[in-house]
C-alpha cells in the first residue's frame, strides 16, 4: 500500500514539472549601438612666420601668442581675441598683435567627448619647428584654454551641442639649420596634429 502512495506522489510531481516546462517562454530582443562621429581638423588660419626670418645658421624664432579677450571660443573669436608676436635672433621682432601668423585649427567630433591632441615637431635639413599652442573647447571662455607641447598628448573636450567643436592656435619655435638659407626664398614644411579618443 504505501508503495502505490509512493508511486501516486512520484506521477504528481512528474505531472507538476510538464506542467511548469509548458508554460516557459523564450523571446528575443535586439543589441545595438552608433559609432562615434569622426574626429576631424580643419585649418582656419594657416601658420606662417611670415617674411621676418634672417636665415642665419643656428639661429631662432619664437611665435608667442596672447590670448586678449573673455569671449566663447568660436572660429572669429580664435581670430579677433588672440595675439601673436614673433622674437629672437633668428628674425625681426613683430610687436604683440592680431598679426595673423598664428595657425588656428578646428576640431569637430562627438558631441561633449574627451580626445587627446598631439602636436607634432617637424625637422629638414633647412629648419626645425618646435611647435607650441593652446587647445580649449568650443563655447566656453577663450581665455580658458590648455597648453599644448611639441609632441605630448594633451586631453581637452569637445562642446557639448551639436557644434561640437574645440580650437587649437599654434605657433612655436623655428631653429635654422646647418646652413644660411637663401636670401628672399620661401621655406617650409609640414607638421602633423593628431586628435584622437
Amino acid at each position: 500500500m504505501k508503495k502505490n502512495v509512493i508511486t501516486k506522489v512520484i506521477a504528481g510531481s512528474l505531472l507538476t514539472v510538464a506542467a511548469m516546462s509548458a508554460q516557459a517562454k523564450t523571446a528575443s530582443f535586439n543589441v545595438g549601438f552608433v559609432t562615434l562621429a569622426d574626429l576631424d581638423i580643419v585649418q582656419t588660419q594657416a601658420l606662417t612666420f611670415g617674411q621676418n626670418l634672417i636665415g642665419l645658421t643656428g639661429t631662432s624664432c619664437t611665435m608667442s601668442i596672447t590670448t586678449t579677450g573673455t569671449t566663447a571660443a568660436a572660429a572669429a573669436s580664435m581670430l579677433t581675441d588672440n595675439q601673436d608676436e614673433l622674437s629672437g635672433a633668428g628674425c625681426l621682432t613683430v610687436a604683440t598683435g592680431v598679426n595673423n601668423l598664428m595657425g588656428i585649427y578646428t576640431i569637430t567630433g562627438a558631441q561633449g567627448q574627451a580626445f587627446n591632441i598631439t602636436v607634432a615637431s617637424a625637422s629638414n635639413g633647412d629648419f626645425d619647428f618646435a611647435p607650441t599652442g593652446t587647445v580649449i573647447a568650443g563655447g566656453v571662455n577663450i581665455g580658458s584654454g590648455v597648453t599644448v607641447f611639441a609632441n605630448t598628448p594633451q586631453s581637452s573636450t569637445l562642446q557639448a551641442t551639436a557644434a561640437a567643436d574645440a580650437y587649437i592656435s599654434v605657433g612655436g619655435t623655428i631653429t635654422v639649420g646647418a646652413a644660411d638659407l637663401a636670401p628672399n626664398t620661401p621655406y617650409s614644411q609640414t607638421f602633423d596634429i593628431t586628435a584622437t579618443y
